[in-house]
C-alpha cells in the first residue's frame, strides 16, 4: 500500500504485514468478498473505519495486480449508498460493468457482486483508482478523522455530479437486483405473517 514507514506510537504497529505481492505477480482473476463483521474482534478505535480500510486494500491491490483483460468479481452493500455509486463509477471506466445478486444467502439483505469484465488496469483511470484507494486506505489508518474525511470525500465525486453523470446508469444498474430483494423481501413477510398468526391461534385455543 505504498507505506514505507510506520508511526511509532500506533496501537497495531505489530501487526502490519510486509509486502505479501510481488510488483510482478499478475492475476486474471480477482475476488474481493471480504467485509467485517461483528464477529472480528478489533479495537474500538478501529470500528468507524474499518470498512473502508477492509474495502480499498481489496480493490487497491486486487486492481493493481490483475492482468489487462481480466475479471473482478467484488461484494458490495447498498448500491443507492454515495460509496458504493462511487466505486461502481470508478470501474465503468475502464472495464465493462454489471451487477448480481445471488438468490441464495443475499436475497434479503442489501449484498450484491459487480463483476467487471475485460478491466484494463493499466488505463490512467485505473492507476488513478489505484492511487486514490489507497491514499484513503493510509488516512483510514494513520490519519486524524479530518484527514479522512478529507480522502475519502476526494475519492469520489459530489453527489450531484454523480448522480448527473451517471445516475441514469446506477438505476439501469438497480433494476438488476433491486426486483430480486423486493420480492425475497415479500415472501419473508408473507412466511413471518403465516407464522405469527399460527402461533397466535394455538395461543387462543390453549387459553380455551
Amino acid at each position: 500500500m505504498d507505506v514505507t514507514t510506520l508511526p511509532e506510537d500506533h496501537q497495531d504497529i505489530g501487526k502490519f504485514l510486509p509486502r505479501q505481492f510481488k510488483e510482478t505477480q499478475l492475476f486474471e482473476l480477482v475476488i474481493c468478498d471480504g467485509q467485517v463483521l461483528r464477529t472480528h474482534t478489533r479495537d474500538p478505535y478501529r470500528e468507524p473505519r474499518e470498512p473502508t480500510r477492509l474495502k480499498t486494500v481489496q480493490l487497491a491491490l486486487g486492481l493493481e495486480h490483475m492482468k489487462p483483460g481480466g475479471t473482478m468479481l467484488v461484494l458490495f452493500h447498498k448500491l443507492e449508498s454515495w460509496d458504493t455509486a462511487c466505486y461502481i463509477r470508478r470501474f465503468s471506466e475502464f472495464s465493462s460493468v454489471r451487477l448480481f445478486k445471488p438468490r441464495v444467502g443475499h436475497a434479503t439483505r442489501s449484498s450484491f457482486y459487480m463483476v467487471a469484465s475485460n478491466v484494463q488496469s493499466q488505463h490512467p483511470k485505473a492507476r488513478l483508482a489505484v492511487k486514490k484507494w489507497k491514499e484513503v486506505w493510509r488516512a483510514a489508518t494513520f490519519g486524524s478523522e479530518e484527514e479522512f474525511m478529507e480522502a475519502f470525500c476526494n475519492a469520489g465525486l459530489s453527489a450531484e455530479k454523480l448522480l448527473d453523470e451517471v445516475g441514469s446508469e446506477l438505476v439501469s444498474h438497480g433494476r438488476e437486483i433491486w426486483p430480486v430483494q423486493a420480492q425475497a423481501l415479500a415472501r419473508a413477510s408473507v412466511i413471518k405473517g403465516q407464522g405469527t398468526s399460527a402461533a397466535t391461534g394455538e395461543l387462543t385455543s390453549a387459553r380455551r
